[in-house]
């Protein structure tokens, strides 16, 4: 049994064969799936650890939005010729600065939830974050939370959210790119921000690892485009 191991472990790593690239691969993908991940939630108390950025409801930036929406699909089918970010146009993508950023969306927490722009200054992640980035998440309940958290929750159909606590009683968020929160009125897939409850609770992300979630959204992406 030994021996078949060695042999194995020395065909693993030496050979050149497309399979031994499949079945590393493979060892991989369980290694990760099943031992570190789960390890790692136990460490950081929550059930996702890690979560990849699916949208860019957290970018500071000016991005061409959708006008023609698949409601069926749930997919954009075409998107603007000019840019905007919390509901204000602009002729170009832009990357915003926190005093551009304020001057584009601080008149909707300052009127809404009472947040002035010196208090978001002090807020975890206040830069926001892209799609595509890395997001570690540590579990979190509800009496646990501060104004400004960056929270993951679950969502109901969708992939879960992460969007920033604006409100906590009743405990609310919004995305830091969008002119509004999301309710069940608002959006085609009947997402509601406007109170959620400890049970949909996943946690609080931490620390932000840019772009490389990007190596499996590709893949994800390219797949969807495909069937």
């Amino acid at each position: 049994m030994i021996k078949k191991l060695k042999d194995f472990w020395k065909w693993l790593w030496q050979s050149e064969s497309i399979w031994s690239y499949l079945v590393f691969l493979i060892l991989v993908f369980i290694l990760v799936k099943f031992i570190f991940l789960p390890g790692l939630g136990l460490i950081f108390g929550t059930s996702l650890p890690m979560a990849i950025v699916e949208s860019s409801s957290m970018e500071h930036y000016s991005l061409r939005y959708c006008t023609t929406y698949d409601s069926q699909n749930l997919e954009c089918l075409k998107k603007s010729q000019d840019y905007e970010i919390c509901g204000k146009k602009f002729d170009n993508f832009k990357s915003l600065n926190q005093q551009e950023y304020w001057e584009a969306c601080g008149g909707w927490y300052e009127a809404k939830v009472n947040i002035t722009q010196e208090q978001f200054s002090d807020f975890p992640l206040n830069n926001g974050f892209r799609k595509g980035d890395l997001m570690i998440i540590f579990g979190k309940k509800s009496s646990e939370l501060k104004i400004g958290d960056v929270l993951i929750f679950n969502a109901g159909k969708t992939t879960p959210l992460i969007h920033r606590v604006i409100s906590l009683e009743p405990l609310q968020t919004k995305g830091d790119h969008n002119s509004d929160q999301l309710n069940k009125d608002n959006n085609a897939f009947r997402l509601d921000e406007t109170n959620i409850s400890q049970d949909r609770i996943i946690g609080v992300a931490k620390v932000r690892i840019p772009y490389i979630g990007w190596v499996k959204l590709f893949f994800v992406e390219l797949i969807k485009k495909i069937f």
